[in-house]
């Protein structure tokens, strides 16, 4: 296992545990961390959060599909609707796939299932979002790192 697959999974580890986990010296786990940090390959770091001991308790994944390029009409380009994702609050992650039927995948988190359904109702008025569908998280389980 390396340091980035590690971290990956759990970033608050010590340089002492991540040494002590792929037998490597600490002043090489430091160094490594460190240049990747450099290079741009750890551009941060995330808590994980417990979101049901929060105001923000519902999590969903939002599927998106992008409006069609139609021949004689210039479709609104994707960085323009990231952009548009960027605005609102609920959106934590915008992830783009190759999929056959939608382009994005969205993780939100909401106060309420009342808040999400008017938050889908939002994305309809978003130019270049054709479709949307969801999904509710119902159970959110990070993996720790394996042994090997």
């Amino acid at each position: 296992m390396s340091i980035i697959r590690i971290i990956g999974r759990r970033s608050g580890l010590s340089s002492r545990k991540l040494s002590k986990m792929l037998n490597i010296p600490i002043p090489t786990v430091h160094r490594r961390i460190k240049k990747m940090e450099k290079d741009g390959i750890i551009k941060g770091y995330k808590a994980l959060i417990d979101y049901e001991k929060t105001t923000w308790p519902i999590g969903a994944l939002l599927l998106i599909d992008l409006e069609e390029t139609i021949p004689g009409k210039d479709p609104r380009p994707k960085k323009d609707i990231l952009r548009s994702l960027r605005s609102f609050d609920e959106i934590e992650e915008v992830i783009e796939v190759q999929a056959a039927n939608f382009d994005l995948v969205v993780r939100a988190r909401f106060g309420t299932l009342k808040k999400l359904s008017e938050f889908i109702e939002k994305l309809r008025y978003v130019e270049g979002i054709e479709e949307t569908s969801s999904a509710i998280i119902t159970e959110e389980t990070v993996l720790p790192p394996s042994r090997s």
